[in-house]
């Protein structure tokens, strides 16, 4: 594994270095900078598989270097390394894979590298063989591939139909769809099949354009059918890792990490369709789950800062789910930071106040007043 560290302080960067020298045989520091520009133009070059910075920096902060990396490659994995924890929300919206707190521990380290290597060692190798075979796509987010060149892109379709009809036909891969549903979806006020005919060619076109030759549209008994052979769907894949999860444990807790960091986002979640929309709220909940035991793992353990890292990201994703300002008024009330307890309450009371209308649950509201009366 390739890493490169950046920060503006020589004595941070040189402790750095020095904590990375117990992983000789497995991690090579190809590169320790105190510039960031510097250190941006050997990344073009050097191609690290990590990159550990800082965030307080002159000139470029650690925050717009990890946006300028992930431009370069965002296949590099960032792990931010500050004392200021103030910046954790933001730094994991660039899907930050760690956030490590100033002064670094041995073990806390140890723990991040370890995932990483996890990380890294379970990435899809690219086939390199008979065009696209077994492609990578993605369906977190927005509809992607991923190529033999381990190339991400988003498919590119001819009108916002055809992409609308793709996605459709593989939400339902496998199954025989009517033309007169497909017509009704898309194209309702014609009531005209010569639409789905034209759109189902650009689509067919497009599928041997990226070399998807691993998709096909099959049409008879009415209907199309889109069959899917030898490829990996990002979705399917979670679900599955998810799925063989033995409970939580000491000896597992960093696979139920892996898997949490491993939703990017909504199914299908920028495209709105509102076809998609139970699928995209069932893996929501499946995710929120996992969170949830994550941080009774954490805090059962007296672990504070990764629950409350945890808690954190599911603020970033989804910033009205009320369970995550919940847990963190919990969790600092256990560390005794009022200000931290009052500021969760209040944004979670304004959040809901201006978008919804609505006070927070009862359950939450009559917490709040217990916990108030215990500190007066």
């Amino acid at each position: 594994m390739k890493v490169i560290l950046i920060d503006d302080e020589h004595l941070a960067l040189t402790r750095l270095e020095h904590l990375f020298a117990e992983y000789i045989d497995e991690i090579e520091v190809v590169g320790a900078y105190q510039n960031a520009s510097q250190a941006l133009k050997e990344i073009e070059v050097i191609s690290p598989d990590v990159v550990f910075l800082d965030i307080e920096m002159p000139g470029m902060n650690g925050l717009e270097l990890a946006g300028k990396i992930q431009e370069i490659n965002h296949h590099i994995e960032i792990v931010f390394v500050t004392g200021y924890n103030e910046y954790a929300i933001e730094a994991f919206e660039l899907f930050a894979f760690d956030y490590i707190l100033k002064p670094i521990l041995g073990n806390r380290l140890r723990k991040s590298l370890t995932q990483l290597q996890r990380r890294i060692s379970n990435s899809p190798l690219p086939s390199t063989e008979g065009g696209m075979d077994k492609a990578w796509i993605q369906c977190f987010n927005q509809i992607k591939v991923k190529g033999p060149d381990y190339k991400e892109e988003a498919l590119k379709w001819r009108t916002s139909k055809a992409q609308e009809l793709f996605a459709y036909l593989f939400h339902n891969r496998g199954k025989m769809i009517n033309k007169e549903i497909l017509v009704d979806l898309l194209w309702p006020s014609t009531n005209n099949t010569q639409q789905l005919y034209t759109t189902i060619y650009h689509i067919r076109r497009t599928l041997k354009q990226y070399g998807l030759e691993s998709l096909s549209i099959q049409s008879g008994n009415g209907g199309y059918t889109l069959t899917v052979d030898n490829i990996k769907i990002d979705t399917e894949e979670w679900e599955q890792h998810l799925n063989q999860l033995e409970p939580i444990s000491d000896k597992n807790y960093m696979e139920y990490e892996h898997v949490f960091y491993e939703y990017k986002g909504d199914y299908l979640g920028e495209f709105g369709y509102l076809w998609a929309e139970a699928e995209k709220e069932r893996f929501k909940q499946l995710w929120l789950n996992h969170s949830i035991n994550l941080i009774n793992f954490y805090q059962g353990k007296g672990n504070h800062e990764d629950a409350i890292k945890i808690c954190q990201r599911i603020q970033q994703m989804y910033p009205d789910v009320e369970e995550s300002y919940f847990e963190l008024m919990k969790i600092y009330a256990t560390m005794n930071k009022l200000i931290a307890v009052e500021e969760q309450y209040r944004r979670l009371t304004s959040l809901l106040t201006r978008e919804l209308g609505v006070e927070p649950s009862r359950m939450i509201r009559n917490w709040y007043k217990n916990w108030k009366r215990k500190k007066v």
